[in-house]
């Protein structure tokens, strides 16, 4: 989809000049939508906690055990678990021992391949209905709603063959409430409820 909208125009851009468009016009499909987290996968939980936390002055709002790997969720001192669905400004640290002797990157190293970077989290009001919108889009669901397949859970293959134990069911039906979609240039995106159901 081409967009005509004055908040994107089309470039080529002036060299050395920040282009400053007006606000985009408000959409009532989209009012509600919001960037809500950006996922990380990490080698030392005590370190990645206390440079997010410590020196960048975040606070851990939970942490979940999913058996193979543990999530560690962050956000700004105002946000408790009752209000994830609604915040902004949260990171999802996930802590894999199953990776050890895998090489993280940032995504903007381009000598050397390898993960580290996961997924941009929006909290939706309806994820059924941000699928169907990123489907007219022409964009990829990687994984839709109701499906808890530990293939699509983006983890080594030792990992998904259950090697390092079962992935506990509690997070199975988290996922299952979730989606995943790809933007245009392969990047995942997630799509979580405003509010999970437990």
């Amino acid at each position: 989809m081409s967009s005509t909208n004055s908040n994107q125009p089309p470039g080529p851009y002036e060299v050395g000049k920040h282009i400053i468009p007006p606000p985009r016009p408000s959409s009532p499909a989209t009012a509600e939508y919001r960037l809500n987290h950006l996922m990380l996968r990490i080698k030392d939980p005590e370190k990645s906690l206390k440079f997010y936390c410590d020196c960048l002055g975040m606070q851990v709002v939970f942490i979940f055990n999913a058996g193979p790997w543990t999530i560690y969720y962050l956000g700004p001192r105002d946000v408790g678990i009752a209000s994830l669905g609604t915040s902004k400004g949260l990171l999802e640290l996930y802590h894999v021992p199953a990776d050890s002797s895998t090489s993280y990157v940032s995504g903007n190293d381009y000598s050397a391949p390898g993960v580290g970077f996961g997924h941009i989290g929006f909290t939706v009001p309806d994820v059924a209905d941000a699928l169907d919108r990123v489907r007219r889009f022409g964009l990829e669901v990687i994984k839709p709603l109701d499906e808890a397949k530990e293939g699509q859970m983006a983890m080594p293959d030792d990992v998904v063959k259950g090697k390092y134990g079962s992935v506990a069911e509690g997070y199975q039906h988290v996922f299952k409430q979730l989606a995943f979609v790809k933007d245009p240039d392969g990047y995942w995106v997630e799509l979580v409820p405003q509010v999970i159901k437990t």
